[in-house]
């Protein structure tokens, strides 16, 4: 099989129990920032913010939308598993077949749950 020639921003990072899936950039850089050897994207403006102090992570409800937005328009069979502790939606299911059901349950989230117990959720996961 011949696969397109992709282009990722800055250094390709992959832990070795992820080297047999596929590979798609959909963020430049990551969320935890405090690793000292980290040289994961030195060249982006994000990492510049982190290094100046000025980043501000962005809010619980931002990072639900995203999701949501990414589900929505893909647009290839998919299969996904997104049903690990750092997803405050668990979300597991076969793309185009259960989009509706996926994003209904994102709405549903992004309606019911505050901003405040999203971050207690998060702060509470020791590896973040």
């Amino acid at each position: 099989m011949i696969y397109p020639q992709l282009h990722f921003t800055g250094q390709v990072w992959r832990p070795p129990y992820e080297a047999g899936s596929q590979l798609l950039q959909i963020t430049s850089g990551c969320t935890w920032h405090k690793c000292k050897f980290c040289s994961l994207f030195p060249e982006s403006q994000l990492y510049q913010e982190v290094l100046d102090g000025t980043y501000t992570e962005e809010p619980e409800i931002e990072r639900l939308m995203e999701m949501r937005t990414l589900i929505d328009l893909l647009k290839i069979k998919v299969n996904l598993l997104g049903h690990h502790v750092s997803n405050t939606v668990p979300i597991t299911g076969a793309l185009p077949d259960d989009k509706a059901a996926i994003l209904r349950e994102f709405d549903k989230a992004i309606v019911e749950f505050p901003e405040e117990e999203l971050k207690s959720y998060r702060s509470r996961i020791w590896h973040l």
